[in-house]
């Protein structure tokens, strides 16, 4: 076995070497064949994987290196060397606290978002201190940077080591100064506009000095508290001033580094990089990164006016040019930057060449006449984008094997025109919608659907850029290869021609060095830091601008193509649309669904949406789902709801409608779910939730709907593809009625509302506020049975005992009252002493003036006097029997329904046999047994029905006839008054019925008789109350009133009319008792019979 060592020095021969290479290649590219197989193979099989919608799974793989800078910049030339380590390291360092700078906006932003109270204020503001910490340190090290970048800088101008006649000498470390300016002048712009960060700040620093008089309260020392005081003071003064960008540039203003700034060419080179700046921006307005490098110029101007006290008049009139022509633009979410501000605010000499209020007008002259032309603008930027999207798609759809130079060329200009594209529609959007905003000027509807569209395209574009990833992927590889060989090709070039002369000169050789050094990091792999030192080699170089200005611009190519994915993105982030969504969703949804247009365009605002959840977090969930439930599902449910009613009800005589009117022919299965945040969104699941809950509630609240109900649930199914829940609910019929499980719940409620029918059993309800009573009768119960089971009939008789239960408590209790009691002893003494003389009849006037004597003892609020109460008590008692009466007839309905289709209940044994004798399979014996117990149990239930008031009459007879109960046994003296009383009661609601006024009126009340009979049989007073001969004196009694006013008639004289009417009236209301008391004869006599034993 050979040693590894061994084998590290065994020699091989580059035959072997060949072979070796040619071995592992087949192999790798035989699985790369069956990798990529494998994977079409898995796409296939997957649902959806066409959605665009869908990221792919991504790996986020960062071009780094594990090679240390110094082996990146080395070469022969170490001064070279050193001074490229320096200025790299530098912009290195500035490209870290930029990337540092841009995690800190979202913050400040979105802060005090959602807050109200004084304690979520508190804790808002407690929870930035420790980011307002960092972004102090973050601009005190701002600070050392931008001045270690000045002495590097001076150093080297200083030693005249770059002579380039013409342009800035390092243009890089300019672009990187001016970028951590643009930060610095950003934070600026946050902490001046956001009025109420400095709000919570000062409320939350006054909190803070509260502690200090009671500090041991909270857990702290005196020094810590002052220590906390001192360090907020501190980040109030540094940061919540609106002094960041001034600070550091005082900073630069120190003695020592005045003083080598003034020693060295600095502002020649500040002025050059400017005057470079603006002839891009002045040539080209469509330049992707145009608002970054406006913003630079105007900081980079401040700068020098601070550093050199004078700027030139001619770079300040070109520059006042460009500012006028791009106006505003926004820095990040809803923070507009005006540049006359800016400026106004770090050089005030400049007031003469600008006036802010002509600025302003034209300003907002710009704004009308842009929202007037976006519509049309935005109509061609449609028509641009899609051309851009088919020729993307034609282009990846290619054998990418077999790509041309000329292919990459056109992919290469197609990706750049593309980021121009999207970069002039994001500005557009940002700059129209936050300066309407800003400006409070009111936005036409046309101006906010070409916004949305607008919105629309920018999702467009990273949509497909998604959906194309693999294929561009790999293209932008080939791109930045081929790129990589054209600069490297150049470099050659340059070389050939700088060592084409016989004598070398010290410079030519540093030229060489610096060229050597781009060539060897472009050789490598295309990462941010050897694309910055390659470029840095070739400003160290001393070459002249026209030498360098084509590999310049192939190496700015090489790195816009590198990161044009990171680019797209954050071009396309609409996460400023949190501030303008509340008025622009709803105009979007309305014209969506108005227009009947493809509602899967929703995708892409959802998208939009998404970027701010992303950003904001839960703050902007709750907002968005409001306005998307309000504008968007709201409206939908609406109309697929109203289109299934209409369909469902084309039997009636609907009137007229427009058939294209609120129809939406939608097909919900082809929308997938939507990506909001860290859940889905889907428009399928909300109409379905909507319909389910709709279907159940309305279904619930009547019953006998369920079929309509059902009919809408289908076509909900076939017409819209929409699978609603089923509600499972027992269905009725339409003669449902009240149920029975509601009035077993209510039931003291019913029997003081409802009026029971003896012969015909019914309840009638007492008053109603409509203009009909409702009515519950056999078959409603039969029908509640039928939906709720047999065994809701013994539940309702137990609700019921416990109802008469409380009910003859308060029973017990009248008749136990002094005042009662007494009157009552006193009446059978009467009747026993003297039985004899009255016929053996109980006398209507005792029981009259009985039911008198009662009603002067006192009336109630309602005026009722105690008999009229214990009348109602015994009623309500009778009113629950008859209740227990019509859940056994209703009980029994249902039985002899249900058993209607047996022909014969005698022979229903002879089915075990017939089963036996078939032998059939398992599952089918199981079924049929099944089948036998319910029938059995329905036989059984018909057969040997309960009698309800037998149990009724049974529990409660032992409490009525013990001893202790003795003051009951007086209750049949009180029936004489009490049916005089009812009597009256009953009348005076007959005469209502025909009367305007129809409150109490009523035409039965059988409930009273009920509880009478049933009380009478608990007691055993039957032979008591029959030896009163009652019902006898009343009929005595009215044939002897009728004989004397026989009499009196006959007497009269006919003449006398008024006497003569006095007489028929009182006639008449003596017929009327009397028929109301053999009704009541009757209908007692009826009642008794149930309680026989």
């Amino acid at each position: 076995m050979l040693e590894p060592r061994d084998v590290a020095e065994k020699k091989l021969n580059a035959e072997t070497h060949r072979l070796i290479g040619e071995v592992q290649l087949l192999q790798y590219g035989n699985f790369l064949d069956k990798y990529s197989a494998d994977l079409d193979n898995f796409k296939d099989t997957l649902a959806n994987n066409s959605n665009v919608r869908l990221e792919p799974i991504l790996l986020q793989s960062l071009k780094t290196e594990s090679i240390s800078l110094l082996h990146l910049v080395h070469s022969d030339n170490k001064l070279l060397s050193r001074i490229l380590a320096s200025l790299a390291a530098v912009c290195e360092e500035i490209n870290l606290l930029v990337e540092e700078a841009r995690g800190y906006y979202s913050i400040f932003v979105f802060y005090g978002e959602g807050k109200n109270t004084t304690w979520e204020n508190l804790q808002s503001a407690s929870s930035i201190v420790e980011v307002l910490q960092k972004i102090h340190c973050f601009v005190e090290r701002c600070h050392q940077v931008i001045n270690l970048l000045f002495q590097q800088l001076c150093a080297i101008l200083g030693r005249e080591y770059n002579t380039i006649s013409s342009g800035a000498c390092f243009p890089e470390l300019l672009d990187c100064l001016a970028e951590l300016l643009v930060c610095l002048l950003t934070f600026d712009s946050l902490f001046s506009s956001h009025s109420l960060l400095k709000d919570h700040w000062l409320l939350y620093w006054r909190s803070i000095k509260g502690i200090v008089h009671n500090p041991s309260k909270y857990q702290m020392t005196r020094e810590q508290v002052r220590s906390l005081d001192k360090h907020l003071a501190n980040i109030d003064n540094t940061l919540l001033t609106g002094n960041i960008f001034k600070n550091a540039l005082d900073k630069c203003i120190d003695e020592k580094i005045i003083l080598t700034i003034k020693n060295s060419s600095l502002s020649n080179e500040i002025s050059a990089y400017i005057s470079q700046l603006l002839n891009e921006l002045e040539k080209d307005e469509e330049n992707i990164f145009f608002t970054q490098v406006w913003l630079q110029v105007n900081a980079l101007v401040v700068l020098e006016h601070y550093l050199f006290g004078a700027t030139d008049k001619k770079l300040v009139k070109r520059l006042l040019e460009v500012n006028k022509k791009a106006s505003a633009c926004t820095l990040c979410g809803n923070i507009l930057w005006y540049p006359e501000h800016f400026l106004l605010k770090h050089i005030p000499s400049l007031s003469k060449f600008i006036d802010e209020r002509t600025v302003d007008n034209i300003r907002l002259t710009k704004i009308a006449l842009r929202s007037q032309s976006l519509p049309k603008e935005s109509h061609l930027l449609s028509l641009q984008a899609c051309h851009w999207m088919i020729e993307i798609d034609r282009l990846t759809q290619k054998n990418l094997t077999s790509f041309e130079v000329k292919h990459l060329q056109e992919t290469s200009n197609l990706l750049i025109e593309g980021i121009k594209l999207v970069k002039k529609i994001s500005e557009v959007v940002k700059w129209i919608t936050n300066l309407h905003a800003d400006k409070g000027r009111p936005m036409a509807k046309s101006v906010l659907l070409a916004l949305c569209r607008l919105v629309e395209i920018l999702k467009c574009f990273q949509f497909i850029f998604h959906k194309k990833l693999l294929p561009l992927v790999y293209i932008i590889s080939l791109i930045s290869q081929h790129l990589s060989h054209k600069a490297l090709t150049l470099l050659r070039h340059i070389r050939k021609s700088l060592t084409q002369e016989k004598s070398y000169k010290e410079q030519q050789l540093d030229v060489l060095s610096a060229l050597s050094v781009c060539e060897q990091n472009l050789k490598g792999p295309n990462t941010s830091q050897r694309i910055l030192i390659a470029k840095l080699s070739l400003s160290a170089s001393g070459l002249s601008y026209d030498h360098l200005t084509e590999i310049r611009s192939v190496i700015n190519r090489l790195e816009l193509i590198c990161c044009v994915h990171s680019i797209l993105n954050r071009l396309c982030d609409c996460s400023f649309l949190y501030w303008h969504q509340i008025y622009m969703l709803p105009v979007y949804f309305s014209k969506l669904i108005e227009t009947k247009a493809d509602l899967s365009r929703y995708y892409l605002i959802l998208s939009a949406l998404s970027d701010c959840a992303l950003i904001a977090g839960e703050k902007v969930s709750a907002s968005t789902d409001t306005c998307l439930k309000k504008d968007l599902f709201g409206p939908l449910n609406q109309i697929v709801e109203t289109n299934l009613r209409l369909q469902t009800h084309l039997h009636l005589q609907l009137p007229p409608s427009d058939p294209f009117k609120n129809t939406l022919s939608l097909n919900f299965s082809k929308f997938s779910p939507a990506r909001m945040d860290k859940y889905y969104i889907s428009i399928k699941k909300e109409t379905e939730h909507y319909l389910s809950t709709m279907f159940y509630n309305l279904t619930t609240v009547v019953l006998h709907d369920w079929k309509t109900y059902g009919e809408m649930r289908r076509l909900a199914r076939l017409q819209y593809s929409l699978e609603t829940v089923e509600d499972n609910l027992p269905m009725q019929t339409l003669e449902q009625g009240l149920d029975v499980l509601e009035i077993m719940r209510n039931i003291n409620v019913f029997v003081g509302k409802y009026l029971y029918n003896l012969n015909n059993q019914v309840f009638v309800e007492e008053s109603s506020n409509n203009k009909h009573l409702n009515t519950i009768n056999i078959s409603h119960v039969a029908n509640s049975i039928r939906t709720h089971g047999i065994g809701i009939m013994n539940t309702t008789v137990n609700f019921t005992y416990q109802f008469l239960q409380k009910k003859f408590y308060i029973f017990s209790q009248f008749m136990f009252d002094e005042h009662i009691k007494s009157r009552l002893l006193k009446d059978m003494r009467f009747f026993s002493e003297h039985k004899v003389d009255l016929i053996q009849m109980y006398p209507y006037e005792r029981a009259d003036k009985f039911n008198i004597g009662i009603r002067n003892l006192g009336l109630n609020e309602t005026g009722l006097s105690y008999l009229d109460l214990f009348r109602k008590l015994i009623t309500q008692i009778g009113n629950a029997m008859g209740y227990v009466r019509l859940i056994r007839s209703g009980g029994r309905r249902f039985l002899a329904d249900s058993t209607c289709f047996i022909p014969n209940l005698k022979e229903i044994d002879q089915l075990n046999e017939l089963i036996t004798q078939e032998e059939p399979s398992e599952l089918t014996k199981k079924a049929a047994n099944c089948f036998m117990s319910d029938i059995k149990n329905l036989v059984e239930n018909f057969e040997e029905a309960t009698e309800y008031f037998k149990l009724l009459v049974k529990v409660f007879i032992p409490v009525f006839r013990n001893p202790s109960n003795i003051h009951l046994k007086n209750f049949y003296i009180i029936v004489p008054p009490l049916t005089i009383n009812f009597v009256e009661h009953s009348l005076t609601c007959k005469e209502r019925l025909n009367k305007k006024n129809k409150n109490d009126a009523a035409f039965t009340n059988d409930g009273f008789v009920i509880g009478l009979a049933y009380i009478i049989e608990l007691l055993g007073q039957e032979s008591q109350l029959n030896s009163l001969h009652w019902f006898h004196s009343v009929q005595a009694k009215f044939e002897q009133d009728k004989k004397k006013i026989e009499e009196q008639k006959a007497v009269a004289s006919k003449q006398d009319d008024k006497l003569q009417q006095t007489l028929q009236l009182s006639e008449k209301r003596i017929n009327s008792f009397e028929r109301e008391f053999r009704l009541l004869y009757y209908s007692f006599s009826s009642a008794r019979i149930f309680f026989q034993t």
